[in-house]
């Protein structure tokens, strides 16, 4: 994987856009990673760190004797991820720059986890299969995904709707996988790996708890409009950003609910 390969860019307004989104999808993230086994002690390789929000949420997991290595393509992210570790004086997490398929380590990893990353790869189980031999044998193999089939309203907020349909022809578009989460099982067994163990969930709010899923995608409109334009998808007349947040709560009024992208976690270990 290169850095052209994110669809969704590095600008700063996108990494900004992660850290606010992870607020709310942490703890998704968590209850997968903590099925599949992350705990103390354990060093764990995260790919695609981004702004470091995984690598952070699994520093926490592993504790003081745990150790956790961030990897990113973008030279920006890696900065921006170093800085935060800095800044909130958090040892034992580090960050390095490039694709972990190609990189090399002194030591084995107990773990290796990645959220929203395996969409954005070219060949997603090519690239798992060279990934998971910095695992030591039995170490833990562990994604979080995507899948924009599930989002949608009820009863139906047009606006809402027609927002998710954009973002996912972007995300297709934009050569990544929009409905990756729900092929997760297949991706594993073509990198090698046994069927993993699979669990669904979403953020969904009704009334004034819909500001948080409506955020999830106004948020991510936000960065990608000028790729939603350019690739003809949505003009920016027709999205009418500064006033689509408002629209889509106004439609889904006191009780509509709305309910947001299928959060798909996957995990497994490794064959000895």
């Amino acid at each position: 994987m290169n850095e052209a390969d994110y669809a969704l860019g590095y600008a700063e307004a996108e990494l900004r856009r992660l850290t606010t989104q992870a607020q709310l999808i942490d703890p998704i993230t968590r209850r997968f990673l903590e099925a599949a086994g992350i705990g103390k002690g354990m060093r764990v390789l995260d790919i695609g760190s981004g702004a470091g929000d995984v690598a952070f949420l699994c520093r926490e997991m592993v504790g003081t004797t745990g150790e956790v290595v961030g990897t990113d393509v973008s030279v920006s992210s890696v900065e921006r991820a170093t800085l935060r570790a800095k800044e909130a004086n958090t040892s034992r997490v580090s960050f390095r720059h490039g694709d972990a398929a190609e990189l090399d380590f002194e030591q084995p990893f107990d773990a290796v986890v990645g959220r929203y990353v395996l969409q954005f790869l070219p060949d997603p189980a090519r690239s798992l299969r060279r990934i998971v031999r910095h695992l030591r044998p039995e170490g833990i193999v562990a994604f979080h995904e995507l899948d924009w089939d599930g989002a949608r309203s009820s009863p139906s907020s047009p606006t809402y709707d027609r927002v998710c349909n954009w973002l996912s022809r972007t995300i297709e578009a934009a050569g990544a996988q929009a409905r990756l989460g729900t092929r997760l099982a297949s991706v594993f067994e073509d990198a090698g790996l046994p069927a993993p163990n699979l669990r669904l969930e979403a953020v969904i709010g009704s009334g004034p708890r819909a500001l948080e899923v409506a955020h999830l995608v106004t948020d991510l409109v936000e960065t990608q409009l000028p790729t939603m334009e350019r690739l003809g998808i949505a003009a920016s007349s027709e999205i009418g950003h500064p006033t689509l947040l408002d629209r889509i709560l106004s439609e889904a009024g006191r009780s509509g609910t709305l309910m947001g992208r299928s959060e798909v976690g996957a995990w497994t270990t490794k064959p000895d």
